[in-house]
């Protein structure tokens, strides 16, 4: 059977917050409302509420998100290991005199790097697996140790790579469990979204010369949730020691999908990012010579979070 079409006018996320909007405005006013139709009642505004909690379910379900946010911040925080390490790996690789079979700059270190910097895990694996099955050819590998690599070392760096790997199935597999969820329910939503057309419009109808119309009209009530994402914010202050931090970069990923965000701490150690979207993100906080930090964090519709780190030397 086909998946049906999905009849909305506003982007998935919103639906939810379209719906309370509604709802909210339809228990408020719904003496006005049974008047204008008995069909308007206390078991239609149950029957409202219920479909809503259902919908938030499929579209933001709380058990998929928190397994992602625990795989994605375990995959953050193998990431951030990465750069000291690649930087150690190919100091020895240039040490070698001689005798590697190929070119230092083939040993494709660079890649590891660009992957590493944008993101791209299953890049990143593929960089490092290419990168370590040079590095453990046996006519490399005791060239490279003889510099001062160690067998540790490598276990480290093949370790991360089977990890982020797995990590980035493991990944896969939730976001496209979370996506059939949604798409084998897009009738409910369908249905749903009906039931919001309906209050809409004879919201529209009962306040048409009053400014409550606003109240049941879905365009404004878009206008307001993308109004209020612009308050999204997270600021914060960055220290070390008990004094500021200046260069810091803050870097934020959506635990789904969605456009990473990063900025950089002022001499005053604060830092500010804007305009975000309200769902749960993975932030990494690093500098030069510090730890890198790996966090949690839930962004709330209309709201500034307020979130201090501080780091620790190497």
């Amino acid at each position: 059977m086909p998946t049906p079409k999905l009849n909305i006018t506003c982007r998935i996320e919103e639906v939810p917050a379209i719906g309370g909007f509604l709802i909210n405005s339809l228990s408020t006013d719904l003496a006005d409302f049974t008047a204008f139709s008995p069909a308007y009642n206390a078991l239609y505004v149950t029957n409202a509420q219920t479909a809503l909690t259902a919908v938030t379910a499929l579209i933001q379900p709380k058990t998929l998100t928190g397994e992602l946010k625990v795989i994605t911040l375990r995959m953050s925080t193998n990431m951030s290991l990465l750069p000291p390490k690649i930087d150690f790996l190919e100091g020895y690789i240039k040490r070698v005199p001689s005798g590697l079979t190929v070119a230092v700059k083939d040993f494709a270190i660079s890649a590891i790097r660009k992957a590493n910097n944008n993101g791209d895990v299953e890049a990143l694996v593929s960089a490092l697996n290419f990168t370590l099955a040079l590095v453990n050819n046996p006519t490399n590998k005791p060239l490279i140790l003889a510099q001062g690599y160690t067998p540790t070392q490598n276990t480290a760096l093949t370790n991360i790579s089977t990890e982020l790997a797995a990590d980035n199935i493991a990944q896969n597999a939730k976001e496209n469990e979370r996506n059939n969820l949604v798409t084998s329910n897009y009738g409910v939503i369908n249905d749903f979204w009906k039931t919001l057309t309906d209050i809409s419009d004879a919201g529209k109808r009962i306040y048409r010369n009053s400014n409550k119309k606003d109240d049941y009209t879905i365009a404004v009530l878009k206008r307001r949730i993308r109004q209020e994402e612009l308050k999204n914010k997270m600021i914060g202050t960055v220290t070390s020691g008990g004094s500021p931090v200046n260069g810091a970069k803050i870097s934020m990923k959506p635990v789904l999908a969605g456009r990473r965000r990063s900025t950089t701490s002022k001499a005053s150690g604060k830092y500010e990012l804007k305009s975000l979207a309200a769902v749960d993100w993975i932030v990494t906080v690093s500098a030069d010579g510090m730890v890198t930090q790996n966090v949690a964090v839930t962004i709330v519709t209309g709201q500034a979070l307020t979130r201090d780190f501080v780091l620790v030397a190497v």
